[in-house]
């Protein structure tokens, strides 16, 4: 069976870490180094950092990948700023009407394109429209913004209309946060691929696959987050993200002052932890999925049971983040999140791997009416050691016990393939990463992979379903005890397991900056005199 285009594109937003943050205890969102804010500010600076790998096609509405979005995030606006505190602030829009169905927003006055053309309300709808159209093929649409709108505009009034179907509590947070490209890149798409068009503080002016992307600062831009401007001291001129795969290479020459921010996850990490100010980033990598498709052992509740009672929790979230994360709260944990509540803690279960009524035989592996218990545990080999790692100590603890386990890491494209399409697994290490839990539904209920959905474990828990219509219902954080009891429900009946948050951290020398949920924000950057 061939993978369809929607799984494909569900696929790139599961198997990447979101880029979004959560600060450390002591910066609160914005980090600096030296003195913080009694620094000499530098004038026209350059600010260089690294990236891990190519972006690729940079339009802004065909990918979901961090890689790419990290990189268009310095080109192009939202509409509505989240910042770390949970607050709602203006960015290209000035105000917004939020209402159970939909959203109106009233745009800033006077909001101009890097190819020097006015930013109208039409053009704002027609990057609803690009996304929402199934033509385009969209990883975005249904993803991270409802795959059903219906779009209008008053330019004159200078306001767009979304609306949908069915009450949506988060339709602000959701749609708020789309990029905006330019009506120039959206009547010709390929404009988009290598360059970009868009009303970012920074215009792309050089890109060299691979080596580096630069980019200079519009100086007539008025319109940042929170009323930020392109005149602000210490903002800087020029940008220069530099393409370097190897982490300690990146590492040596943040050290070596070349760099004045970097991301370190490995080895290298213990060099900078304690030395700079850092910025963190706050993902979901220990989510565990059992397959409940027939003939599965998933499917048997006490199985789960006795499978998830095996495990350690807290030995398991050590190890899958090589001892830098943390156990986690919500399934919905990509910062900044729209609710604040701990569904898991009372939920981990303890050890009783006699739960499922499956008897060791001579073996030493469990059977049930002459059948022998085997379990295929597949993994995102891409995900580094860590997750090998904790892949296997869950095969080592399931073997314990007498269930015949397998673990397996595979590439993405594989991965995609086995989750989605041929459903040959029986557990997962399947980390899903959004910042709304209304986003989670439709891996979590619905439609299967067979169905042409993305429900891709089997799931069926009508507790789950009542408190996400009732959820569903509600506005906004008002809705969050109703998330809270969705998420509970899944986790009592062991349909999924969420055990360990990763915490990445972004390491600053002579910089202060805020973070969104695509990394960076690039209006905020604030370079200290050197």
């Amino acid at each position: 069976m061939r993978i369809g285009h929607k799984a494909a594109g569900v696929l790139a937003a599961l198997m990447l870490l979101v880029a979004a943050c959560g600060s450390d205890s002591d910066s609160g969102g914005e980090a600096a180094a030296g003195d913080g804010a009694a620094a000499e500010l530098a004038v026209d600076g350059t600010f260089t950092t690294a990236i891990a790998a190519d972006p690729g096609n940079l339009h802004p509405h065909l990918t979901v990948l961090s890689a790419t979005r990290t990189v268009d995030a310095y080109m192009y606006d939202q509409l509505v700023y989240f910042n770390q505190d949970g607050e709602e602030l203006p960015w290209l829009a000035e105000s917004w009407d939020v209402q159970p169905d939909s959203v109106t927003y009233t745009l800033e006055e006077g909001i101009t394109c890097s190819d020097g053309s006015p930013l109208t309300a039409g053009d704002v709808a027609a990057n609803f429209e690009f996304v929402t159209d199934e033509a385009n093929e969209s990883p975005v649409r249904g993803v991270l913004v409802p795959a059903e709108m219906d779009i209008s505009f008053d330019d004159d009034a200078r306001t767009v209309t979304l609306a949908v179907a069915e009450p949506d509590p988060f339709l602000l947070h959701s749609t708020g946060a789309l990029f905006i490209a330019c009506r120039a890149g959206l009547d010709d798409p390929s404009l988009l691929e290598q360059d970009g068009i868009g009303t970012g503080m920074y215009e792309l002016t050089e890109a060299v696959a691979d080596d580096h992307y630069t980019f200079e600062r519009r100086d007539d831009y008025v319109w940042g987050p929170d009323g930020a401007t392109a005149t602000e001291p210490g903002t800087a001129k020029t940008i220069s993200l530099r393409v370097i795969a190897n982490e300690s290479t990146a590492a040596n020459l943040f050290l070596s002052g070349e760099l004045d921010a970097v991301a370190v996850v490995g080895p290298d990490r213990q060099r900078l932890e304690g030395q700079y100010e850092q910025v963190t980033i706050r993902g979901v990598v220990g989510e565990l999925f059992f397959n409940q498709a027939d003939g599965r052992p998933g499917q048997d509740p006490g199985m789960r049971a006795a499978l998830a009672q095996a495990l350690d929790f807290t030995e398991l979230m050590s190890v899958i983040t090589g001892g830098y994360g943390e156990m986690s709260r919500m399934a919905a944990a990509t910062p900044p999140t729209a609710c604040d509540f701990d569904s898991v803690a009372d939920h981990l279960p303890a050890a009783d791997p006699d739960a499922a009524g499956w008897t060791a035989g001579s073996g030493g592996t469990r059977s049930k009416d002459g059948t022998e218990l085997a379990v295929n545990l597949i993994y995102n080999s891409t995900r580094g050691d860590s997750t090998a790692a904790a892949a296997e100590l869950i095969a080592q603890k399931w073997n314990e016990i007498g269930v015949a386990t397998t673990a397996r890491g595979m590439p993405p494209t594989e991965y995609n393939e086995v989750a989605f399409s041929t459903g040959e697994w029986d557990a997962a290490l399947l980390p899903i990463n959004v910042r709304l839990p209304n986003q989670l539904v439709p891996f979590l209920s619905g439609a299967t992979p067979a169905e042409g959905g993305v429900n891709l474990a089997y799931l069926q828990n009508e507790d789950y379903d009542a408190a996400v219509a009732e959820a569903m219902a509600i506005p906004g954080a008002e809705s969050c005890e109703k998330w809270q009891e969705a998420e509970e429900a899944l986790l009592a009946a062991h349909d999924v397991t969420i055990f360990a948050d990763e915490i990445i951290p972004t390491f600053l020398n002579g910089v202060t900056v805020e973070r969104g949920s695509d990394g960076l924000v690039a209006p905020t950057i604030r370079l200290q005199a050197q």
